[in-house]
C-alpha cells in the first residue's frame, strides 16, 4: 500500500512536469515515464540546475522495493551493490538499507515523502513562472528592437516582411 502511494505521488509529479513543459513551450521526449529523467529534461531545457535527481531516483528504487518485493531489499542501488538508498533523509543524507534487510517505513517517513513532493511541486511552479517571465521579457525587448525602422501597424505595408 505504501509503495502504491509513492507511485501515485510520482505519477502526479510526472503529469505536473508534463503540464509545466507544455505551458512553457518545452518539448519533452515522448513517453518518458521516469519522473527523475523527465524533470532532468525539463530543467535542462529551461537551463536550470537539477538537484533533485538523486532523491527522486532513490524514491523510485524505494517505491519499487515496496511495491514489487514487499519491502524486502533484494538489490542495491547498482547491480551487485550491497546497499539501497531510500528517498528518506537520515542524519548524514539519504538513508541506506542493506540488501536482505526489511525496508521499514514509519508514519513520519510517509509525511516526509509527501512534504518533499509538495515542496518540489511548489519549486517547479515557481521555476516555470520565472522562466515564462524571462521569455516574455526577451520577447518584449526583441519586438521593440524589431519595430525600430519599420512602419508601425497601420502605417503602410505592415504586412510585408
Amino acid at each position: 500500500m505504501i509503495g502504491n502511494g509513492l507511485c501515485e505521488l510520482d505519477r502526479f509529479l510526472n503529469v505536473l512536469i508534463g503540464e509545466i513543459a507544455r505551458s512553457c513551450g518545452v518539448i519533452l521526449p515522448q513517453r518518458q515515464d521516469n519522473s527523475a529523467n523527465r524533470l532532468g529534461s525539463l530543467r535542462a531545457a529551461m537551463a536550470l540546475d537539477d538537484g533533485d535527481q538523486a532523491r527522486l531516483r532513490a524514491f523510485g528504487r524505494t517505491r519499487e522495493c515496496l511495491f514489487h518485493c514487499g519491502g524486502t531489499v533484494r538489490r542495491g542501488d547498482v547491480r551487485g551493490g550491497a546497499m539501497l538508498t531510500t528517498g528518506w533523509l537520515g542524519p548524514t543524507g539519504l538513508r541506506r538499507v542493506a540488501v536482505g534487510s526489511e525496508l521499514v517505513v514509519s508514519a513520519g517517513d510517509i509525511a516526509e515523502a509527501c512534504s518533499y513532493y509538495e515542496a518540489l511541486a511548489t519549486r517547479l511552479l515557481a521555476e516555470a513562472a520565472l522562466y515564462l517571465a524571462a521569455r516574455m521579457d526577451g520577447i518584449h525587448a526583441r519586438s521593440g528592437r524589431e519595430r525600430r525602422g519599420r512602419p508601425e501597424f497601420g502605417e503602410g505595408q505592415w504586412f510585408a516582411a
